[in-house]
């Protein structure tokens, strides 16, 4: 309670204070005490969390295509291929989420990542009943399988319950982008990041990357001159002129709902680079139409010409200034918002370095089936006697392993070989034509 003035000296004099106030004899509660601030760490927890909860909710409702095809004698004969289907992306999706879950740091709060490691485990048995598609399988073992999803604990709700036991978690988890917040009680700093500024924050900054990107994009990363990627050169070519139109059609559709902060230069930073998109993207091939598939068809020297006039038409997007960072913060709320929004570096924060690597880049560790280590270029490895080979560029780490290629970006991870010798490569960093790379073998 708050009482100003002469009031004030009335209750003095009446020997009452502001402390002991009752209402019908009954002393009023304590207050409830303030919501902590959100961290960067717990926000980046929380997206990553709901990210893999989401697409595990998704692998309950696959079975729908499946029952729809046995419903209708019309299409009898394609159920075994629907079966097939749904049993294939069940088994590969649970093996995506529990990815997904290995690579969330703990969150230090007990019940969170009691959540997270009992999801893992429910994937784990969920991807023991999948049998192997190589042989037919009847519709009772598809719905078994569906009936083992539909069951798959803890859920989204056991993930409120236990964001709710920490209070700190809590003020993360509301404000985390892709995350349905969970009631919290008590007074909040007017400075406390908002879910719609973590939001707009998180997109700006990924958009603003990806914009860096497109503009720093040069033929020889595209399509290596090394012989031993030459095959794949009209394919990584052809690949990138038919989706650049693309890419800039998706950065707008990022960009355009993304509703005003407020902030006068935030404002206007995504207004001009929503502009600046825009106007390049009637210079770039049509994603649609005939035109790309005749890409196929053109050989690496016809290819090049064409990928550099795309590449000199993305160096022509204006990024505005002020930039980003500076633009954020100009505002309080939104300076703290933009700090704990994952894909945004802190303000004031040094540039990242790549993390050391564990066996650093002596490549021959490799030879035991694991290894930590740093690559840069082209080079040649060897793990548990299977030879292959990885190109580094400053967006992207490339694996040739006889006759295929795998593609990965920073965080993504590819497997070859053959059953009962695969090898598991995850690119952990990518910066500036480096790459520290995990690689294990199963």
């Amino acid at each position: 309670m708050r009482v100003r003035g002469q009031a004030a000296a009335a209750v003095a004099l009446l020997g009452f204070s502001a402390a002991a106030c009752t209402t019908g004899g009954h002393a009023l509660p304590a207050p409830l005490p303030a919501v902590p601030a959100a961290t960067r760490a717990l926000v980046g927890w929380s997206v990553a969390v709901c990210a893999a909860v989401t697409a595990a909710d998704g692998l309950r409702t696959g079975i729908d295509e499946v029952n729809h095809t046995a419903a209708d004698p019309d299409q009898a004969n394609f159920l075994d291929s629907s079966i097939d289907s749904y049993l294939s992306r069940t088994g590969s999706g649970a093996e995506q989420v529990r990815g997904q879950l290995k690579d969330v740091p703990p969150s230090g709060v007990k019940g969170a990542d009691a959540y997270v490691a009992s999801l893992d485990k429910a994937l784990g048995e969920l991807q023991k009943k999948v049998p192997p598609t190589t042989t037919k399988q009847p519709l009772a073992k598809a719905r078994e399988v569906a009936e083992a999803a539909t069951a798959l604990k803890p859920t989204a709700a056991d993930l409120q319950k236990a964001v709710r036991g920490d209070a700190k978690l809590n003020a993360s988890f509301n404000v985390a982008p892709g995350c349905a917040p969970v009631r919290q009680f008590g007074p909040v700093d007017a400075a406390s990041p908002t879910p719609a500024l973590v939001t707009w924050s998180d997109a700006m900054c990924s958009a603003t990357a990806s914009v860096t990107s497109l503009r720093a994009q040069k033929l020889g990363d595209i399509a290596s001159d090394d012989p031993r990627f030459a095959s794949f050169g009209g394919f990584e070519l052809g690949n990138f002129i038919g989706s650049a139109g693309s890419q800039v059609e998706q950065l707008t559709a990022t960009l355009t709902p993304l509703a005003p902060t407020g902030v006068k230069e935030a404002d206007a930073y995504r207004t001009g680079l929503l502009a600046a998109l825009q106007a390049v993207a009637p210079k770039l091939p049509s994603t649609h139409g005939q035109g790309m598939a005749d890409l196929s068809f053109q050989s690496v020297d016809q290819l090049k010409p064409q990928a550099q006039q795309v590449i000199d038409v993305l160096a022509t997007i204006t990024v505005p200034t002020p930039d980003l960072p500076t633009a954020a913060g100009r505002s309080k709320v939104l300076a703290n918002s933009y700090n704990v929004a994952p894909n945004c570096r802190p303000l004031g924060s040094p540039p990242p370095s790549l993390p050391a690597a564990a066996n650093g880049t002596d490549l021959g560790a490799c030879q035991a089936g694991k290894c930590q280590v740093q690559v840069s270029g082209v080079a040649d490895v060897t793990v548990s006697g299977m030879p292959f080979t990885v190109s580094v560029s400053p967006n992207s780490v490339r694996l040739r392993q006889d006759t295929g290629e795998i593609v990965l970006g920073v965080g993504g991870s590819g497997k070859f070989g053959t059953a009962g010798h695969t090898v598991s490569v995850r690119v952990t960093a990518l910066l500036d034509g480096q790459a520290v790379l995990d690689i294990s073998t199963e």
